[in-house]
């Protein structure tokens, strides 16, 4: 992900003229930046997950902001986006004091973007609104174990894996329509996990070279996904060189 921007309050400036007689004196910038605090608003809170199992924690997880009217979603047109305290979940994010549908996300163990649904903060000009944003832990669609047979000791500075899941219905390869994977931290004889909607998907894992110029993949296996129960699904491939 790219870097989180927040917009911090303009900080009041004051001018002194001296002279026979001390007169204050309003600034241009000062003025502006009274203008520009009018038309912001700060909103402050907490962003927790709740229902995780004990010893779990994300990646990482932010605020994802839209403009009302707007999907909301990952990418959303107009986005802003927070750092909550990772530890705490605190935040203090300045945006215009326009209509806005809060939310947040997090990062899993394997990159995967799970997203909450989000709430209104309405426009309050120039004032700091307390808004908290809550999410639920997602239990991962499928989890197993990634199997390669036949590599050579050295295929870490050769290539690296992934696992990929496509809805059955489409013709499974890596990037497929509708897809998702699980591609941080996975390679051969580790574990993976994924979320997807319900329904019956396929699973396979792959691997790309390093120079990003092939993909290979194994057979795909198929599973239906629940709501709320994690199915087990080990993926193994062969290799099948570089």
């Amino acid at each position: 992900m790219g870097s989180k921007h927040r917009v911090p309050w303009a900080s009041a400036g004051l001018a002194i003229v001296v002279g026979l007689g001390a007169w204050l004196t309003l600034t241009a910038p000062t003025l502006a930046s009274a203008a520009t605090a009018a038309t912001n608003e700060t909103v402050v809170g907490t962003a927790t997950i709740t229902g995780a199992p004990a010893g779990w924690s994300p990646s990482n997880f932010y605020l994802q902001i839209c403009p009302m009217g707007e999907k909301y979603s990952m990418s959303c047109p107009g986005a802003l986006s927070g750092n909550p305290d990772q530890t705490n979940g605190a935040f203090s994010v300045t945006v215009p004091a326009t209509a806005w549908t809060f939310g947040m996300y997090y990062y899993t163990i394997n990159g995967q973007i799970i997203l909450s649904k989000g709430s209104a903060v309405s426009p309050q000009p120039g004032a700091i609104i307390h808004h908290n944003v809550t999410m639920s832990y997602v239990v991962p669609a499928v989890s197993g174990k990634v199997h390669l047979t036949g590599a050579p000791k050295n295929f870490n500075s050769l290539a690296y894996m992934g696992v990929q899941a496509c809805p059955a219905k489409v013709v499974f390869s890596v990037g497929c329509r509708k897809g998702n994977e699980a591609y941080e931290s996975i390679g051969p004889g580790s574990p993976y996990l994924i979320d997807l909607p319900r329904g019956t998907w396929k699973v396979a894992a792959y691997y790309r070279n390093i120079g990003n110029t092939k993909v290979f993949n194994g057979a795909p296996v198929k599973f239906t996904a629940t709501k709320g129960l994690t199915r087990t699904v080990n993926v193994t491939m062969a290799y099948q060189g570089v």
